[in-house]
């Protein structure tokens, strides 16, 4: 088999994307360091220089998702306009499109509970910085009251992010629109805003 030389960088990214692709259509467990390097076409040690295991894989693949999803996230802050609005755009630009998706939903399989955590906590720390911002300007604006801005929206998305996941409550769909109903009640209180400012909007999201 004739091995291309390729760059780091691009050399990683493919690594990266073969193996999302097999994490999804074979499942985390059932695919191994063999499997990625054979539908990569590279020898042991080129895997083994970029990453240490299949594990540290993983972690890369939730690390470079999050950054894409901070990336969206600080794009949507960007925007001009009144807080809330803006409180909106960056939750809605900070939800994880295709095949991302795909690899999340696969976390949710049996023995992937250190990495389904793990992408639920990343994903807190990508969208804390731009959404307390817009917190803070509603303060200014007068829209929300509270002195922890920070704190109220780690609380909150850790919430989101735990209640509103079928893979950690599994079998029950039917309770989602209550879920999500509490959380954004739960915002609009930790938030100090209008009862309705937040509602129709967050529940839309889930």
């Amino acid at each position: 088999m004739t091995r291309t030389s390729k760059p780091a960088a691009q050399r990683r990214d493919e690594i990266l994307d073969v193996a999302q692709h097999l994490f999804i259509t074979k499942g985390v467990q059932a695919t191994s360091v063999e499997d990625i390097l054979k539908e990569v076409g590279i020898a042991k040690g080129t895997l083994y220089y970029h990453f240490s295991s299949k594990e540290e894989i993983l972690r890369s693949l939730i690390s470079r998702t999050t950054t894409r999803v901070a990336q969206q996230a600080q794009a949507a802050a960007q925007e001009p306009g009144p807080a809330v609005p803006r409180l909106l755009a960056v939750l809605a630009a900070g939800r994880v499109a295709e095949p991302e998706l795909e690899l999340a939903q696969e976390f949710h399989a049996s023995g992937n509970a250190e990495f389904h955590i793990l992408s639920i906590m990343e994903m807190v720390r990508a969208l804390t910085p731009a959404l307390t911002g817009i917190v803070e300007q509603g303060v200014t604006e007068g829209v929300f009251d509270t002195d922890h801005p920070r704190e109220v929206v780690e609380i909150l998305l850790v919430s989101a992010g735990m209640l509103l996941d079928d893979g950690i409550f599994t079998g029950e769909q039917d309770e989602l629109a209550r879920r999500a109903a509490g959380v954004a009640y739960a915002a609009e209180t930790l938030l100090g805003c209008r009862p309705g400012t937040l509602a129709p909007a967050l529940e839309g999201l889930s």
